[in-house]
């Protein structure tokens, strides 16, 4: 029996439909207008005097109110609503589907650049120590800023186009790659590389033989991990300078406090993931056959 015990993909499946199913009860629950309150108001009922002044009634009325009302948040049906409204939009503004796409194309952009900068030169500092105390006081400055802190200096040096929206996705994931990287190469079991050095092995051969494929599932788990990293990257890159993508649609929305289309899109934020983690495990599969074969015995 494995440990922890597996769960079977359909109740997996049930149980997930039921936590989502919590979350929106709970949701319904506290936009439900269920309490009463007494409101008094001052109601304009005419006119008096020779210059026409404004005479106003005082007027007590009772009105419905939630535990949370709008613009604190929205109910699930409006927020549906905005959000068909946002998919079927037509016109100069982009519609739901246009700040998807074009948030995901810098996305991947910026990963991939940052994943093929930071897995090699991870692997090179993990195999070479004296690299590694050259290059870590570097990163050790550059992993606590965040990605925002990187927006003004991107604006100045590269300008409001894609090139800066691309450098601060780079910069915000290159850190967290480059440490999963190293960690997982020098975590690799010592008795393996023995093992393969009494078997034979060259020492050329021993990085593409041994080292690269017993890091390579810890690689591409950190890898994952830093792809939901690149998205909080592209909320801070699309705060300024761009009109699409699912950062400067939460932005706008968030001033104009439609908090229905920022929970909009931070649902579609979090399906992409869902959908990069699906491909992710695809690759996994590819890359990594032996270690799925061992959990479906």
């Amino acid at each position: 029996m494995a440990f922890p015990p597996e769960i079977e993909p359909k109740k997996r499946l049930t149980y997930g439909a039921a936590g989502i199913f919590v979350v929106l009860f709970v949701w319904w629950l506290i936009t439900l207008p269920v309490f009463e309150e007494s409101v008094t108001r001052n109601v304009p009922v005419g006119a008096i005097g020779p210059d026409q002044r404004p005479r106003f009634e005082r007027r007590t009325e009772t009105q419905s109110r939630a535990l949370v009302n709008p613009p604190a948040l929205d109910t699930p049906w409006n927020t549906l609503s905005d959000a068909w409204v946002l998919l079927t939009r037509s016109g100069p503004e982009p519609s739901l589907l246009e700040h998807i796409l074009r948030s995901s194309i810098r996305i991947l952009l910026g990963f991939l650049i940052s994943a093929l900068v930071a897995v090699p030169l991870g692997i090179a500092m993990a195999l070479f120590p004296r690299l590694r105390a050259t290059v870590n006081p570097v990163i050790s400055f550059l992993r606590p800023l965040p990605s925002i802190a990187w927006v003004p200096l991107a604006m100045i040096w590269l300008g409001a186009g894609e090139a800066q929206k691309l450098a601060i996705i780079f910069i915000g994931s290159f850190s967290a790659a480059l440490i999963y990287t190293i960690e997982a190469t020098i975590k690799v079991e010592p008795d393996l590389v023995r093992a393969a050095l009494n078997l034979g092995v060259k020492e050329r051969q021993l990085l593409w033989k041994v080292l690269l494929p017993a890091a390579l599932p810890n690689i591409l788990s950190g890898l994952k991990v830093v792809m939901a990293i690149g998205w909080t990257c592209v909320i801070s890159a699309e705060i300024v300078g761009t009109q699409s993508g699912l950062g400067a649609l939460i932005w706008s929305s968030m001033e104009n406090s439609r908090t229905s289309a920022v929970l909009v899109g931070m649902v579609c934020i979090s399906g992409v993931v869902l959908i990069l983690d699906a491909l992710f495990v695809r690759i996994e599969r590819r890359l990594l056959p032996w270690m799925f074969a061992e959990r479906t015995k």
